[in-house]
């Protein structure tokens, strides 16, 4: 337990010798008071993380220091001046003044503090540190040596989180109250409660361990009114997501009827939700400010190496709405249910081989493609660096000359779907027929695998396939300075030829080449399709622009945060959908087993118990790995 304790502090012997508190970075033990009250109890109150008892366990050790005695003030104690120092560095105040103001409003905190005689003035707090002077990083050393050899919690594995412990408010018996289900505290009685997704301690283990948990809670995205915060929306949608619900109201009942989930969508606040509630909340955000909390999470990501973003997949997709009509929406006929349909029109910008959504656009359904490709990209490169994006993959739809121009100046590499009927077209049916060579070509939804027996199962398939014949040219293309590469293929029996239009060269990719290279963005395909079915926007209670929007920006945060979670276990399941992951990883059965500690799970069924142990292993690994690339626990926020 001692070496488990020693990671999450990050700083040694060598460290404290040359410690100074106005530079040194407290980010590793806050991390830890952090996780001990994630792990224990959330406190009631705005602004400090860390736990009230952690407080007095420093006043004890820092009263029985006689050196200290002798900077005891007229009315406040030494000890309490450096344990309220240590106090505004972990609680995250920006101020001095604004951890007295602190102090002020809840008297319990000022008393654990040392200040029983109650709350000093900032001008005393600078005469106490101008009297101490260069003895105060003695005492600080002292301290800190200290909470390194006696601060422990019982049952921690690195970065396994299997938290919620007990408390006087916190996730307790469910009762029924005329406002609706609430969570009261565990009677002494009761000793155990069975949950169906046992699995979703490991979502929180991987998002807690890489600090997004952190990140989301401090993110200062406001609220019109008082509701439901950010971070709790986003789990909340997770929840939804991994569950299968289509709806809302299968939300509620899912989380009245399991403590687990129940504890999940509670993180920050004490009451379950329910659909009456929560619609009305997310729709309260403004999207300008979703948007840029999206920012500084993929921004957050991208520090942690979790997301590439060198390549993007550009795409568009509809969205039909029923019922009243909604903000912002428009018809058009649909030529496959041969009748007019109304709705919005989403754009996005994908990063295919991360799994992870950059930006998205909303217009009404009759929204051209075109205009929206390069306003995609110039997002794309604001959220994660002018020099970051390298290539784009987009179809026919955003077919432009004058879009290519752009891409040429701006050193990004791209395919495109080439049209028929064009100067393009024109040029490459004259290529002569013995230019075309045979190749085997992959489907763009062929899924590659993983194991050695569905490699060689691949191998026999792509025996059977029929070759294609390929041929490339450069061409002019209409409104672009620079001859581009087209790259044309014939299949058997087929009159048409299938174009591709490209600015790589052919040093790097071959004609074949770079279809495989556009076979990337099917990502973005797959992503609508997937994402598409738990949006709810039939259901909302407004039908306002802003509603759909914030909807459709949380979904997406919570969709991001899943693909993360993939990235940590192992390759098997970094690439599987929803559906496989809820049934492989996710919904699990267990026995929840409670004690003074908190809780333990229990599986009945020894290949289920195996697998879990396997999953937290694997995050663990992962997480350890990416704190080799960027000391997360020195920066767990970037809003502070």
């Amino acid at each position: 337990m001692k070496d488990t304790i020693t990671e999450f502090f990050f700083f040694s012997e060598e460290d404290l010798r040359d410690f100074h508190y106005d530079t040194h970075k407290f980010g590793g033990l806050r991390f830890f008071l952090e996780l001990a009250v994630f792990l224990a109890v959330k406190l009631g109150i705005d602004n400090p993380k860390s736990s009230i008892s952690f407080f007095r366990m420093c006043r004890k050790f820092l009263v029985e220091i006689e050196g200290l005695r002798a900077y005891d003030g007229y009315k406040y104690p030494a000890s309490g001046m450096i344990n309220f120092l240590l106090f505004v560095r972990l609680c995250r105040f920006k101020t001095r003044e604004d951890g007295l103001k602190f102090l002020e409003r809840h008297k319990g905190w000022s008393i654990a503090l040392g200040f029983n005689n109650g709350v000093p003035h900032e001008s005393d707090v600078t005469k106490f540190v101008n009297k101490v002077g260069v003895d105060l990083d003695v005492y600080f050393v002292q301290l800190l040596r200290f909470i390194h050899e006696n601060v422990q919690i019982e049952g921690i594995k690195a970065f396994h989180i299997i938290g919620f412990l007990q408390h006087s408010n916190r996730f307790g018996v469910r009762i029924t109250t005329r406002t609706g289900t609430k969570f009261t505290s565990y009677r002494r009685g009761k000793k155990r409660a069975s949950t169906h997704w046992a699995g979703i301690t490991l979502i929180l283990d991987a998002l807690y361990g890489l600090g997004i948990i952190n990140l989301i809670e401090n993110i200062p995205a406001k609220k019109k009114i008082r509701g439901y915060p950010m971070l709790q929306i986003s789990l909340t949608l997770i929840v939804k997501m991994i569950s299968g619900l289509e709806d809302l109201h299968e939300l509620e009942n899912e989380v009245e009827d399991d403590p687990l989930l129940a504890m999940f969508c509670t993180i920050e606040n004490d009451d379950t939700p329910s659909i009456s509630t929560l619609s009305r909340d997310v729709e309260r955000y403004s999207v300008a400010e979703l948007k840029e909390s999206c920012k500084q999470i993929l921004q957050w990501l991208k520090e942690l190496k979790l997301i590439d973003g060198s390549v993007a997949s550009i795409d568009s997709s509809k969205i039909y709405t029923e019922g009243k009509v909604q903000e912002g929406t428009a018809e058009v006929y649909d030529h496959i249910k041969k009748e007019n349909k109304r709705g919005y029109k989403i754009f996005a910008i994908y990063d295919p081989i991360c799994g992870i959504l950059i930006d998205f656009r909303l217009f009404p359904i009759n929204q051209a493609d075109n205009p929206n490709l390069i306003p995609l990209i110039k997002s794309a490169r604001d959220i994660l660096g002018k020099s970051t994006l390298k290539k784009v993959y987009f179809d026919r739809g955003f077919y432009d000359g004058e879009h290519f121009d752009w891409l040429n100046k701006n050193h990004i590499q791209f395919v495109c779907r080439g049209k028929q009927r064009t100067k393009v077209a024109d040029q490459v049916s004259e290529i002569p027929v013995e230019e075309y060579v045979e190749e085997i070509l992959a489907s763009p939804k062929e899924y590659q695998p993983k194991t050695e027996r569905g490699k060689r199962e691949k191998a026999k398939r792509d025996a059977l396939k029929e070759p294609v014949k390929i041929a490339e040219r450069m061409v002019d293309v209409t409104n672009c300075e620079k001859r581009l590469r087209a790259i044309a293929v014939k299949h058997k029996g087929k009159k048409s030829i299938d174009l591709w239009l490209t600015n790589i060269p052919a040093s790097l990719y071959s004609a074949k080449g770079v279809i495989d290279e556009y076979r990337n963005r099917w990502g973005v395909e797959v992503f609508f399709k997937e994402e598409k079915s738990y949006w709810y926007l039939n259901n909302l209670p407004s039908r306002e622009l802003n509603a759909v929007k914030c909807t459709i920006c949380f979904n997406f945060i919570a969709y991001n945060l899943i693909s993360i979670f993939k990235k940590t276990l192992s390759e098997k399941y970094q690439n599987v959908g929803i559906k496989v992951l809820r049934r492989e990883v996710l919904r699990k059965n267990a026995i929840m087993y409670f004690n003074e500690d908190g809780f333990e799970l229990e599986f009945n069924v020894k290949k289920t118990k195996e697998a879990y142990y396997e999953h937290i292993e694997s995050i663990n690994s992962f997480v350890a790995k990416m704190r080799e690339n960027r000391d997360i626990l020195d920066a767990i926020s970037l809003s502070h």
